[in-house]
């Protein structure tokens, strides 16, 4: 049984799909997603899409991130929460939606997006979109930490578990791994590579757009 988790992944669907291939999933393995599957790649719909089947038939958790989080607050009459959304690839995502104003945007998705966790946890390890503060219990981590802390902010968490986290992009394409934490975005959206990481073994696979994979040992 494997815990594999994958990170941001910002609309690259075509990267998503080739990746999950490459892992031949069994019923046993569990995929984490951490967040960030919406923005600034084509298309955002296909990949909310695609997680909701992929559900269907595999133990999946998908986990909450900072542009989730972006999205629901344009939901709102916060002009200023609109714009800075826009700004930060809600263009893309609306367009990919087909929609003009997020009041079309279909209720599964906003159901999707409010079912996404802010964190998993395992024996030896903490998963979350972005960050841990290193004196907090993870049961009572704030969303900022959890959604917006950038991994170089990090310190060794109080449980002595390995954070496993996205939100910081690595825009060498590669994996980044400190002695109490490991960043798996790998900056998909900007030519890059879509990771998922074996937690335990720490044995890496990556997909791009272009539907070319490697993999690689942390």
């Amino acid at each position: 049984m494997r815990t594999l988790v994958i990170g941001d992944i910002h609309g690259c669907l075509t990267a998503l799909k080739t990746l999950v291939e490459s892992l031949e999933l069994t019923p046993e393995d569990t995929l984490i997603t951490v967040g960030d599957y919406i923005d600034r790649g084509p298309d955002s719909q296909g990949v909310i899409d695609y997680l909701i089947d992929l559900r269907k038939n595999h133990r999946l958790i998908t986990l909450k991130g900072n542009h989730e989080l972006m999205i629901k607050d344009a939901h709102t009459d916060d002009d200023d929460q609109l714009y800075f959304w826009l700004i930060n690839g809600g263009i893309e995502a609306a367009q990919s939606f087909g929609i003009n104003d997020l009041d079309e945007l279909p209720q599964k998705y906003w159901d999707f997006i409010d079912d996404c966790p802010l964190y998993h946890e395992t024996p030896n390890h903490i998963i979350a979109h972005a960050g841990l503060e290193p004196n907090t219990p993870v049961a009572e981590q704030g969303i900022e930490s959890l959604c917006w802390l950038r991994i170089h902010d990090t310190e060794p968490h109080m449980s002595g578990k390995t954070l496993i986290c996205g939100h910081t992009p690595q825009r060498d394409g590669k994996p980044l791994k400190l002695p109490h934490a490991i960043c798996i975005d790998t900056h998909v959206f900007a030519s890059q590579w879509l990771t998922c990481l074996d937690i335990d073994s720490e044995n890496y696979w990556q997909a791009n757009q272009n539907k070319e994979t490697r993999q690689g040992t942390l």
